[in-house]
């Protein structure tokens, strides 16, 4: 599946896994599922919202051919499902720095691999601009998960859960 337009250079650039049965060992998924990841191109900076699970990390990366630089990375939580494939993109964009949560770092770094030194905490209510896009930052109480990132693009409207 190719990138889709969601608005003016935010672009759905995740995959989807028809063959994927089971969601946690445990939840049925008779129809496969979708992973997503979201590039939002700003007048000054680039950023990739989530990857996807580690087994459609080519559809990932196919969907980012043509993308010569990506500024950051957000880790809007640990699964695999989101962040699975995160090392793979911080490989291929070595100039890239991971954004998550306080808590998600020890797990990304544990669980996923990555470096300390490539990732950067953000606060709930931080913002970053990316020239004519503002990501701003919302680390809710144990909502879903303890090192869940919620983002909101103010420029767009957009909120990403």
């Amino acid at each position: 599946m190719t990138k889709r337009e969601i608005v003016n250079n935010v672009h759905w650039v995740g995959a989807i896994d028809w063959n994927r049965r089971l969601f946690d060992t445990l939840i049925p998924l008779p129809d496969g599922t979708s992973y997503n990841a979201y590039l939002v191109e700003g007048s000054e900076k680039t950023a990739l919202i989530d990857a996807v699970d580690p087994e459609m990390v080519d559809v990932l990366l196919e969907n980012l051919s043509g993308v010569d630089k990506i500024d950051y990375v957000v880790s809007q939580h640990t699964e695999q499902d989101h962040s699975g494939s995160i090392p793979t993109i911080l490989e291929m964009y070595p100039e890239s720095i991971l954004l998550c949560s306080g808590k998600a770092k020890s797990m990304l770094i544990e669980h996923v691999g990555v470096p300390d030194e490539r990732i950067r905490i953000v606060e709930d209510g931080e913002t970053l601009s990316l020239g004519d896009k503002t990501f701003q930052f919302i680390n809710p109480t144990w909502v879903l998960l303890p090192d869940l990132t919620i983002l909101y693009i103010r420029e767009d409207q957009i909120l990403f859960t």
